[in-house]
């Protein structure tokens, strides 16, 4: 799923420690720009990562 690599590449560049905000601000903004998506989705795809939890990909285009 593209969802769960993309979170998996998202919690390595800004591991679970930091905030959305944060990881948005070090460097998930510029990995989101690199690969053409949106902030709001490499977040959300983080957040996967994060819990397992299908319903943090609602919205996106994942």
């Amino acid at each position: 799923m593209a969802g769960g690599k993309l979170g998996q590449t998202a919690l390595e560049l800004a591991p679970a420690y930091l905030s959305d905000q944060e990881a948005a601000d070090t460097v998930l903004a510029r990995y989101a720009d690199d690969i053409g998506c949106d902030v709001n989705t490499i977040l959300a795809t983080r957040r996967y990562a994060l819990t397992g939890d299908r319903r943090a990909l609602e919205g996106t285009w994942i």
